[in-house]
């Protein structure tokens, strides 16, 4: 007699289950954690940079104008401090005289009673006495003009390495100064000339 086996059933899915191999498992992704955005110090030092020249030069204006003056009597816990004296420079013109003084060595480029000229392109000096080193304050007495005509009314002399020509510039106006000119400069650059 033939036994009967019984066979187990499958439904579909089942059978189809067993017949592909099985999925390889995944691991799970591990968390990561949130990124933090980092931030660029560009404009944070922008603004500072920016505030900081705003408040210098809005100081140097501030210093500038005279508001809040420091000065050296300040600096000497509110003692007098010392000061220049103010220096204004105070022509002496003197009147033409109808007998000019003869002064200095005869003798020379000019003569006296000569016209010259100064034939540089910048105001020449008229000075009291003759040089220019460590003079004292009023010993320029005048300015002669570039193409001013001086007369030569008294003789020359030497200071400070230059020869010095006692003259008299007659301005446009009509006053005379009497004084000093070098006839060159000590650099070797003429002044008068005819």
């Amino acid at each position: 007699m033939a036994k009967n086996y019984l066979l187990p059933t499958y439904d579909d899915e089942s059978a189809e289950a067993m017949t592909q191999p099985p999925a390889p498992a995944i691991p799970p992704e591990p968390k990561q954690k949130p990124r933090r955005r980092i931030r660029s110090l560009f404009w944070p030092g922008f603004a500072v940079g920016f505030l900081l020249l705003s408040f210098a030069s809005c100081g140097g204006v501030v210093l500038a104008t005279g508001i809040n003056r420091l000065d050296l009597s300040h600096l000497n816990n509110a003692q007098q401090a010392w000061t220049p004296p103010l220096v204004t420079a105070t022509p002496e013109v003197t009147p033409a005289s109808a007998e000019a003084p003869i002064v200095g060595e005869a003798g020379g480029a000019y003569t006296v009673g000569q016209q010259v000229v100064n034939i540089t392109s910048s105001q020449v000096n008229i000075r009291a006495a003759p040089g220019y080193l460590s003079k004292p304050n009023g010993d320029v007495i005048g300015q002669l003009p570039p193409g001013g005509r001086v007369e030569i009314i008294g003789g020359r002399t030497s200071a400070d390495g230059l020869t010095w020509w006692y003259s008299r510039y007659t301005a446009p106006d009509g006053v005379a100064i009497d004084g000093w000119v070098a006839e060159a400069t000590a650099s070797g650059v003429q002044i008068l000339g005819q």
